[in-house]
């Protein structure tokens, strides 16, 4: 939800954190139901996002102007590659209309039964009479010729985005309206979807923003606004899972690659009960049948974090952010990411909002013409803080500061001149490569909290990341607004049984060798200690020894390819129509496929039990198995305390796997490296590439 940034600081404000499930279960071994798939975002996106410089006055110029001065000051090189465009670009009604259509009291469209006759929708019923498709404002985003062709403005950045290395992402939203009032997608999906596809975006921003009247329950609970007609009976979960279908169909029918999706729902938003569909697809999906869902709130709503990689790849998790820091440090959005871990691996992601890294005020000079405190710019060492806290829970870095040049983003107000352009050193803590590394690390494991939580809002956080090379991330964060700290940990609180180990200091660079303690130093006020630690992190538990990789025992269906074939994916020969008892192949990845997709539980003995994601009439949930000998692998039912259908699953330093059987110790192995190669188990052998399995999803 994007509103203006000095509402959200009061009651809806508290809402939000009322209504965002803090208390609920984190998962880490539910069952999955299944996830996205569609190979896109494997580590977490970054880029740029329009709202919080440029509000709703975005338009073409100052997006060109942006993607000029992202791919001239290496944010490109660095990894940043999306703009996203963000409410406001399109016109106030669509296309098969010739005026803006009528909104109610409470902002909300306003909805008509089947004679035409306006109704609330607060019952769930009403029909939108809207029709055609979203156009871009001519006056911001006019028509431009590109190759001798006449394009939209859309288009028409996209192109221009494209001809630069970069992608262009896309502002809409799962309701009747957007934030800003102008038309949403909701019952318009397939339309908008094909047209974006046909515009050439490559990411979509999914907002929600169900305006209309509080809505008091049968048993006299009064309901936050949730929205009017099909706001009321699809839950957000249905909403999304409906356009990011329709996404999929208009790439495959037009021949494009598969769009990113990200989904921008609120915690304030809990939908009603009584009013959910009985068929709605969130009542059974497993993640959030395993959390619950908590009294006055309906499943597909609030947390996001249970549930939300099944039908996005980046999830907002918590509230909208200001530039006060205390949104992301442990009371902010750091505690809300640190209980959905589950949610994080390739292809789903936290978001902790937009980075205010670099962003200057927009609507004054801070301390002069403007005092409200959620437009104070943050200092460097505040800036530093928020791009480790992402990092260390891989979150999308998506940069929220005015990326242009100092003329370009040259404003006037109240007799004086100013320019909201970000500095040398933001943009320079913005391109760190070593904070980056962390972020994008392939192991794709969030950081968990060291110790106790803090005691206070200003006491001391420490985090602890493992790293798909072994080593360790540690994020020493002093929370005090005022004043320094020495924070520290021993290796006994990191879990780390070596005596000694080498450090790099990111943001200083300072290296170095330490025995029994990291950190001890002081840490300016709302500053951050960030040491990567070599070889720390070799274990699940950041140095106890146990090799055994993050994917066993995280509920979730994975996809792995062996090296050597050009990422080609294990997958059931056949696939899901096969019989059982046929033999497991690598075949082209596709992103959701049942037959490409493994559950990785583990024993009781410490082995692991590999299993496929069919549900066919002749394949239901196989299991991975081999012979007593060298030969193929072969999918059959489970069978207690089989060896055969036993493995071992380790990782090696660089997070590639190694998976054993149990019965003949063997190792898997793909026979060659073309698409319908056999999988085999074979003696293990140091050079054979596809004994080396890495994670695709």
């Amino acid at each position: 939800m994007r509103i203006p940034v000095h509402r959200f600081a009061g009651a809806l404000t508290a809402m939000a954190l009322a209504a965002s499930g803090l208390g609920a279960l984190t998962l880490s071994g539910a069952t999955s139901a299944a996830a996205l798939g569609n190979g896109n975002a494997l580590t977490p996106p970054m880029g740029w996002n329009s709202w919080n410089s440029l509000g709703t006055q975005v338009n073409e110029q100052q997006v060109k102007q942006t993607i000029d001065f992202m791919s001239a000051n290496g944010l490109v090189q660095a990894g940043y590659n999306t703009v996203t465009i963000d409410d406001g670009w399109s016109m106030r009604h669509r296309d098969g209309q010739s005026a803006d259509f009528a909104k109610t009291a409470d902002n909300a469209m306003q909805l008509y039964d089947n004679n035409g006759n306006p109704v609330s929708g607060t019952d769930g019923t009403g029909n939108d009479t809207t029709s055609g498709h979203l156009a871009p404002d001519p006056h911001n985003f006019p028509a431009q010729a590109v190759n001798g062709a006449t394009v939209n403005g859309i288009q028409y950045l996209s192109w221009y985005a494209h001809s630069k290395g970069m992608k262009l992402g896309l502002y809409a939203t799962d309701t009747y309206t957007t934030c800003q009032g102008h038309p949403g997608s909701l019952g318009h999906e397939a339309t908008d979807a094909t047209d974006f596809v046909s515009w050439g975006v490559d990411f979509v921003k999914y907002d929600d923003c169900p305006y209309g009247p509080t809505i008091t329950g049968p048993d006299g609970y009064a309901y936050y606004p949730q929205g009017e007609g099909k706001e009321l009976t699809q839950s957000i979960y249905a909403r999304t899972q409906t356009f990011q279908h329709a996404l999929d169909a208009a790439t495959t029918a037009q021949g494009k690659p598969k769009v990113t999706l990200s989904l921008s729902a609120q915690p304030a938003h809990t939908g009603i009960p009584y009013l959910l569909s009985a068929n709605d697809p969130a009542r059974t999906d497993p993640l959030i049948q395993a959390a619950g869902t908590q009294p006055h709130q309906a499943p597909g709503y609030s947390p996001t974090g249970v549930w939300c990689g099944q039908v996005a790849n980046m999830c907002r998790i918590g509230g909208d952010r200001d530039s006060e820091l205390d949104g992301v440090l442990y009371n902010g959005q750091l505690q809300t990411a640190l209980k959905y871990p589950g949610n994080v691996h390739p292809g789903s992601w936290n978001d902790l909002d937009m980075m205010f890294a670099g962003w200057q005020d927009v609507n004054g000079i801070w301390g002069v013409t403007d005092t409200y405190k959620g437009n104070k710019p943050f200092t460097d060492d505040e800036s530093r803080t928020e791009l480790s806290i992402l990092s260390m829970m891989a979150a999308p870095l998506i940069s929220g500061a005015d990326l242009r040049t100092t003329a370009d983003s040259q404003r006037s107000g109240n007799g004086y001149t100013w320019s909201t352009g970000i500095s040398a050193s933001a943009l320079a803590i913005m391109k760190n490569p070593d904070v980056i590394a962390i972020d994008q690390d392939s192991l794709a494991k969030p950081a968990t909290l060291v110790g106790n939580p803090p005691s206070s809002a200003t006491a001391p956080v420490i985090l602890k990341r493992r790293l798909a090379n072994g080593d360790l991330a540690v994020a020493l964060v002093n929370q005090d607004p005022n004043n320094w700290a020495m924070p520290s940990a021993t290796f006994a609180d990191l879990g780390l049984t070596g005596s000694s180990y080498t450090y790099r200091e990111i943001w200083s660079g300072a290296t170095g060798t330490t025995t029994g303690t990291i950190g001890g130093n002081w840490i300016p006020a709302h500053g951050t200690a960030l040491y990567r630690i070599t070889g720390g992190g070799s274990g699940s538990n950041g140095g106890s020894g146990n090799t055994q990789t993050g994917i066993v025992g995280d509920g979730r269906y994975h996809a792995i390819s062996a090296s050597g074939t050009g990422g080609l994916a294990l997958q059931v020969q056949g696939t899901c129509s096969a019989a059982v008892g046929g033999n497991a192949v690598v075949n082209t990845y596709a992103g959701g496929q049942p037959a490409e997709q493994w559950l990785f539980t583990p024993n009781a003995d410490g082995t692991v039990q590999i299993t496929d994601n069919c549900t066919t009439g002749t394949q239901v949930h196989t299991v991975l198995a081999a012979g007593g000998g060298v030969g193929s692998a072969y999918l059959l039912n489970p069978s207690a305390n089989n060896p055969w259908q036993k493995w071992k699953v380790t990782q090696n330093g660089s997070g590639a796997l190694t998976i054993t059987n149990v019965g003949n110790g063997l190792t898997l192995d793909a026979s060659g490296t073309g698409a319908g190669s056999t999988v085999m188990t074979d003696p293990a052998s140091s050079t054979a590439a596809g004994q080396s399995w890495t994670v695709l999803s």
